[in-house]
């Protein structure tokens, strides 16, 4: 999954955290199992979180990969460890493991993005005969009529390359947050990381351009044997360009260059948005969702009283944490 590339996980290091990888290797080199984890630190606080994990060659081996994962929490004086099994079945011989581990349901760092719910769009083969028209087809009326709109514009859709054309794609989803009244964190927190995306490849953004002018862009990230929209931006023209249905069209062809056979719109949104992603017929599918275990009472216990004053100002929380960090 995305959120398990080090390239996702360096852009929690604005805050003041850190991440490292376990890994179980054998004598050649190969690696047999392994998660991501962020070191999540605010002063005293430690908390040890893999986002979607662990990932395991052999299932007989997720065992193992708890107690190591538990054994460097504790090492790390963690408070907290949470991980969120990366897997959309989650049988009873794993509940019971994290049960025998004492684990509980729940997501407790609600801000680190856990991967969970997925709206997932099936994608012919580029080798299938006029796949785009097949992809087309699956569509609802209105998405069908709006890409075939948008591609009548002759818009130019670029791929980020520069750290230029990566600022200005991000000035798109700034704006676009700035109208609609939502949040997104600010380009000096995230531009080291996306810029490291985006060389590594596991991420991609799109822009288009009219004129010379830059009117709307796409991010979306590679994981998880899917490519999955993070976030999009449209600036209001004069003219109605259809921008955000091309836009999702394109990812989805670049989707189907990569191999994938499915595209994840993502789930959420104000219902504007909602309507819009449905027009694409997407499923959603579900994982179980995060667990947690608590290393350390107290600290919890304080955690747990003031964090939700902290989740209500976000800003002053990333302030905070980036002077004691």
């Amino acid at each position: 999954m995305f959120t398990q590339t080090s390239s996702w996980l360096k852009s929690y290091m604005a805050y003041g955290f850190d991440f490292e990888l376990l890994l179980k290797v054998n004598p050649e080199g190969e690696i047999l199992a392994g998660l991501g984890n962020l070191i999540v630190k605010a002063g005293p606080f430690r908390s040890y979180i893999c986002p979607w994990g662990p990932f395991l060659k052999e299932v007989n081996d997720f065992e193992e990969a708890l107690d190591q994962f538990l054994s460097r929490a504790r090492e790390l004086k963690s408070f907290l460890a949470q991980l969120n099994p990366g897997v959309f079945d989650l049988n009873s011989n794993w509940k019971k493991s994290l049960e025998g581990f004492k684990f509980q349901e729940g997501d407790i760092l609600k801000k680190i993005y856990a991967p969970q719910h997925f709206n997932l769009i099936q994608l012919p083969e580029q080798s299938e005969q006029e796949y785009e028209k097949i992809l087309l087809k699956s569509f609802s009326e209105n998405a069908k009529r709006n890409i075939k709109t948008g591609l009548k514009n002759n818009l130019i859709l670029h791929r980020v390359k520069t750290k230029e054309e990566l600022k200005n794609a991000y000035q798109c989803f700034e704006s676009n947050a700035a109208r609609e009244g939502y949040p997104i964190r600010a380009w000096e927190d995230v531009e080291e990381s996306l810029e490291d995306a985006v060389q590594k490849e596991n991420s991609i953004l799109f822009y288009a351009e009219i004129e010379g002018q830059i009117i709307g862009s796409i991010w979306a990230a590679k994981g998880g044997k899917m490519l999955s929209y993070i976030m999009g931006g449209v600036d209001r023209t004069e003219k109605d360009f259809k921008l955000g249905h091309l836009l999702q069209w394109k990812c989805m062809l670049e989707a189907i260059e990569q191999g994938y056979s499915q595209y994840n719109i993502s789930v959420g949104g104000s219902d504007g948005v909602v309507r819009f992603k449905n027009s694409f017929y997407p499923t959603t599918q579900s994982t179980h969702g995060p667990f947690y275990k608590v290393l350390d009472p107290l600290k919890f216990s304080i955690f747990k009283s003031v964090f939700p004053f902290f989740e209500r100002n976000k800003k002053l929380a990333a302030k905070i944490l980036k002077l004691i960090r």
